[in-house]
């Protein structure tokens, strides 16, 4: 994996006979690399100076991936932070102007020349800041920027931080992404025979990418009041294990080869919820890997209804800390199905609780008596199981029949791994949300009738 800057595919064009063929043309990623900028600018200099405040310049190792012509490492060197500079060894030897920035740096003691792929994976060091600037949305193979983050995830201390900045290039320039440069999930740029890549993901989108291979987004450093109207800043911190890791296999992925001479065909255009459904069916049963399947379950929920639920609250504690609930989303009461159960069915949700039962076996009267008795009319008397398989279906319906009886509109919907597959496809290949809604309405016509 990334044994080359260059990624070779190919279109259909109409030759001079008016004939269909195949022409070949390369992505070379290192062409992505700023031309005519010396130092991290503005907007840049307010996100450094803000995250390295308080910190001794001689104790803080930062990590700058993919650091092209060093703008902001030299910076950084020249301020007395120890850095490691992460880049293809092509890029120096095609620019003349890289080539000697690059030798600038090595007269910094503090300055670490990391050759890209090879010294990158190997690497063990632990960094207190890991730098992605304008890296993650210029690489062309969506399941490539998922093993970079994972990477990333694997080189940050404990209490790092990484860095995400991107450039803003629709806002800035909207004309430059059209129908007819669309491609794979972003846009073909230039007319070659080089081109570069570009594709860029809100926030929204970054934010559950990062949170997938372990890391979250720390809301107590604010970028967004600095001056970057071009550009947006996030500092996310490691906080829990890669939920996606079985799928992304990293060993298999690493060993391998890009060969830059070889057309690439099929590219999956992967999203978070992909991933999150293929880890899905790789989770086994079992107390072992309850943590990682209760993390994975509550990421997959709130993607299915992410317009309608504020992001999940993990283990909130109930009864001044006596009892938890496995997690709680807030009702944003927008329109959808919470709205509807509220307004047409009487089914207070303020919050939506959920309990996950990573079992082999049918969840028991324990697990649907636990999660009853976390509903109340004051918080909710609308709850979710999450379990891995539902082998006596009509057992189950009973079970929920029994906590509604008697007047108590206590709603208990339980989603196997089948169901939460089936409405993450509903999510990925539907216009709108008219499926979700439907299902989770004729569950609730099950409990009732």
């Amino acid at each position: 994996m990334w044994e080359s800057p260059i990624y070779k595919f190919e279109e259909e064009v109409t030759d001079e006979k008016g004939k269909i063929v195949k022409k070949p043309f390369h992505i070379n990623v290192t062409y992505s690399a700023p031309r005519n900028l010396d130092d991290p600018m503005k907007a840049l200099k307010g996100v450094f100076n803000k995250i390295t405040n308080g910190l001794d310049p001689k104790k803080t190792h930062i990590l700058d991936v993919g650091a092209a012509k060093l703008r902001n490492t030299l910076w950084l060197l020249e301020k007395g932070f120890n850095v490691w500079a992460v880049e293809f060894p092509e890029l120096k030897k095609r620019l003349k102007d890289a080539e000697e920035k690059w030798k600038r740096a090595e007269t910094y003691k503090n300055f670490h020349k990391v050759t890209f792929p090879n010294d990158f994976i190997k690497l063990n060091n632990k960094f207190d800041i890991i730098l992605l600037i304008n890296e993650i949305n210029v690489m062309p193979i969506p399941l490539e920027r998922f093993a970079m983050l994972s990477l990333c995830r694997e080189k940050i201390k404990d209490k790092g931080m990484l860095l995400w900045h991107q450039w803003r290039g629709y806002a800035t320039g909207q004309d430059k992404y059209t129908e007819e440069n669309e491609f794979i999930d972003g846009y073909l740029m230039g007319n070659g025979p080089n081109h570069t890549f570009y594709v860029e993901h809100d926030r929204e989108e970054s934010h559950e990418m990062l949170y997938s291979v372990g890391f979250e987004f720390d809301e107590n450093m604010n970028l967004h009041k600095l001056p970057a109207n071009s550009c947006y800043s996030y500092i996310f911190r490691p906080k829990h294990i890669n939920i996606i890791e079985d799928t992304l296999n990293m060993k298999k992925m690493i060993e391998t080869k890009h060969e830059p001479d070889k057309i690439i065909k099929d590219v999956e255009c992967l999203n978070v919820l992909d991933l999150y459904i293929k880890q899905l069916k790789l989770i086994k049963t079992g107390r072992d890997s309850a943590h990682k399947y209760h993390l994975l379950a509550s990421r997959i929920f709130f993607e299915i209804f992410r317009n309608l639920l504020d992001k999940p609250i993990i283990e909130n504690e109930i009864n001044e800390g006596r009892g938890r609930i496995d997690i709680v989303y807030k009702n944003r009461n927008k329109e959808g199905i919470f709205k509807n159960l509220k307004e047409l069915r009487d089914i207070k949700c303020p919050e939506v609780l959920v309990e996950c039962k990573n079992y082999e076996n049918d969840l028991t009267n324990t697990e649907y008596s636990q999660l009853s008795d976390r509903l109340l009319p004051d918080r909710s008397m609308l709850g979710f199981l999450l379990c891995r398989n539902k082998k006596d279906k009509s057992k189950v319906v009973k079970h929920c029949r029994d906590r509604n009886k008697g007047g108590s509109k206590k709603f208990i919907v339980v989603l196997d791994d089948k169901d939460l597959i089936d409405l993450s496809n509903f999510k990925l290949n539907s216009e709108d949300d008219s499926k979700i809604n439907d299902f989770v309405e004729n569950k609730i016509k099950e409990i009732i009738d």
